[in-house]
């Protein structure tokens, strides 16, 4: 669960249901916020995101008209919608309301359905998620990415994975390769990707990552990160390999892959391997020393 940072004091008033439709819209109906003049304010919280992808402002007003609806208290509720046409860069957004637009709103019914399987149409692809913080209020996850790999299926076996995944935004070359890259480090490695199109697939095995220098009882034995990126054609930078297109905005503890020890056949088992996805949803391989074996008892002779 990602916890807000810089929020301000005062304390929620405001509820918010949340709707989304299928383009990337999102319908905000907010309970107890009926007053003249009255907005919702997103606002774009600073941290590991930060300017990681599009540009823009970094807090976007949107007027609260209606009354929408009445609740069945009675309450006035009023309505904010954030149309897909307006580009929020990629990150945390914080959401508020009132008068100077400092006061936080509490997460009511959120139907985020039509996010699940998204198609993005053409351009860059966006993609938003309103969720609850750790502190009970309401945010909104973005990501802004053009082009964009999409990881689908994902089949673990004990010496690798297989991976299948559809490039939105540019065309897949005849030797098109998949890089995985070892976070903090300068090592690589590629194989090669298959597809027809925007559909993408490749193999990635296990052992050519628990390779190189030290080993999980060195002194480097502490967990391995690779990035997977997608290089449509040899000489490309590189396309991030994510999932974004559903309606989960933290996939770390939700997907959730079956580990395999490396192959003692590459001289470096004693690795758990296994797939997964970062704070951004970002596709990787993680590898954790696996824990020695605990020795069989020694059986004490009797006399």
């Amino acid at each position: 669960m990602t916890r807000p940072i810089g929020r301000r004091a005062s304390p929620a008033v405001c509820t918010a249901d949340c709707i989304a439709d299928s383009a990337g819209g999102i319908t905000f109906d907010i309970t107890d916020a009926a007053r003249p003049g009255a907005t919702l304010v997103l606002r774009r919280r600073a941290g590991r995101t930060d300017g990681a992808h599009g540009g823009g402002d970094d807090e976007v007003r949107l007027p609260l008209t209606g009354p929408a609806t009445a609740s069945g208290a009675g309450r006035a509720r009023l309505r904010a919608v954030l149309p897909s046409t307006v580009e929020l860069a990629e990150g945390h957004w914080d959401i508020f309301t009132g008068a100077s637009g400092d006061q936080p709103v509490r997460p009511g019914i959120r139907d985020v359905r039509a996010l699940i399987d998204r198609v993005p149409g053409t351009g860059p692809v966006a993609a938003r998620v309103p969720y609850p913080t750790a502190d009970g209020l309401l945010a909104l996850r973005t990501w802004l990415r053009a082009p964009h790999a999409e990881a689908g299926t994902v089949r673990c076996e004990p010496a690798g994975m297989s991976v299948e995944g559809v490039l939105y935004g540019a065309g897949l070359g005849e030797h098109a390769r998949a890089e995985a890259r070892l976070r903090g480090g300068d090592r690589t490695h590629r194989v090669a990707v298959t597809g027809r199109g925007g559909v993408f697939a490749f193999t990635l095995p296990y052992g050519p990552l628990a390779e190189g220098p030290g080993g999980p009882d060195g002194p480097d034995g502490e967990s391995r990160y690779w990035d997977l990126w997608l290089l449509p054609v040899p000489d490309a930078a590189g396309i991030r390999i994510s999932r974004i297109l559903d309606d989960i905005w933290d996939k770390r503890a939700i997907h959730v892959y079956p580990a395999h020890g490396v192959s003692p056949a590459h001289g470096t088992d004693g690795w758990l391997a296994a797939p997964g996805y970062t704070h951004d949803n970002d596709f990787c391989v993680r590898l954790d020393p696996a824990p020695a074996p605990v020795p069989a008892p020694t059986s004490t002779p009797t006399r």
